[in-house]
């Protein structure tokens, strides 16, 4: 460590004092993050006490973590944070982590604290920290739920996670509303499905979200990604997990209800197709262009209609021809597919699940 890193440092938190003042973010840290992140759990050997509550401040803010710092630091980071509290509900200023992540990590928020209390050890900010980050490495949900295993080991932090969840109401974040939320926040459904691997935590999250003890924002929509994280669990309950297992079955129900009203379903009721009431199934119309060759499936110069029984995305038209490339259209909450000419079309449904 040498004066050049606390210069760095320094320069890092005169830029953000600027920019805070104006409600904006510096110029300095997007051409110096590479430097400035290495040095954050540092900073206690480069800068006196209150320029560390800036760093620490203005690094939670920019960055979208808080550093793993030692105990004799602690007391300095949650300064730095209950400073942010005020701010947390601010849209561009603090680009960082919602809610949720924060108030399980440091235990409070501006209006109390978890009944499992704050975080004040360096071991146990440590051990948050690695849940976030395990929360944070995925891209879809589809991914953390094929890799439960690697959800099991923080399944004993499952009471901490509900208790954020009812703390917050189940919404993670409140800058923006029902039409810009972010229902579909995967640091949010990773802590879900942790909560979800524990049983003595499982019950009453679900009880939660369907009995309508919480206002949801689009509560459809999730409720439908709570049945897909619950069905990934569901094979591993024990046998006296009856309340659970009812709740699944009410959240079944609610799902085969809503999946049983689209007009994908009700299409191929018409035709009479061969599907089961709960079964899983897709259907790819391809239609060649004039002169095309080849397999339908494959070929350069096609209109595709694709076809499933999800209230969320029911259906895709598309057209790829090979000098203009590819266009597509889906559904709309008033779109119909009723009316596709399918006597004109080639039908394949090679794709059925369940």
């Amino acid at each position: 460590m040498t004066d050049t890193d606390a210069k760095l440092l320094r320069t890092f938190i005169a830029d953000e004092n600027e920019a805070f003042a104006d409600r904006r973010q510096g110029k300095f840290w997007p051409a110096n993050h590479y430097r400035i992140g290495p040095l954050a759990t540092k900073a206690s050997g480069l800068l006196d006490p209150n320029e560390q509550i800036d760093f620490y401040f203005h690094f939670m803010r920019i960055a979208g973590g808080a550093p793993s710092v030692g105990d004799r630091e602690m007391p300095l980071l949650l300064e730095a944070y209950r400073r942010m509290l005020p701010f947390l509900d601010l849209g561009g200023v603090i680009p960082m982590w919602r809610r949720h992540k924060l108030l399980f990590v440091f235990g409070f928020d501006d209006t109390g604290a978890l009944p499992s209390g704050e975080t004040i050890s360096a071991k146990a900010l440590k051990a948050r920290l690695k849940l976030i980050a395990q929360v944070g490495n995925y891209t879809t949900m589809p991914a953390q739920r094929d890799k439960k295993a690697k959800f099991i080991p923080f399944a004993d932090e499952a009471v901490r996670i509900l208790e954020v969840f009812q703390h917050l109401g189940y919404r993670h974040d409140r800058r923006y509303g029902e039409d810009l939320y972010d229902v579909t926040n995967l640091s949010f459904w990773g802590m879900v499905f942790i909560c979800l691997l524990n049983k003595a935590t499982r019950a009453e999250l679900v009880a939660d979200m369907i009995e309508g003890k919480y206002d949801l924002i689009r509560r459809v929509e999730q409720l439908a990604m709570l049945h897909r994280y619950v069905e990934t669990v569901l094979p591993d309950i024990e046998p006296d997990e009856e309340r659970f297992r009812s709740l699944a079955r009410q959240l079944n129900d609610i799902e085969l209800a809503r999946r049983n009203a689209t007009e994908s379903v009700a299409l191929a009721q018409r035709l009479g197709l061969p599907f089961g009431d709960d079964e899983d199934w897709e259907i790819h119309i391809a239609v060649p262009l004039r002169g095309t060759e080849g397999h339908p499936l494959i070929a350069k110069n096609v209109v595709r209609l694709h076809i499933r029984p999800n209230r969320d995305w029911q259906w895709e038209l598309s057209a790829r021809m090979a000098e203009r490339g590819e266009f597509s259209e889906s559904e709309t909450p008033t779109g119909t597919i009723s009316a596709f000419p399918f006597s004109d079309a080639e039908i394949f449904m090679p794709f059925r699940h369940g």
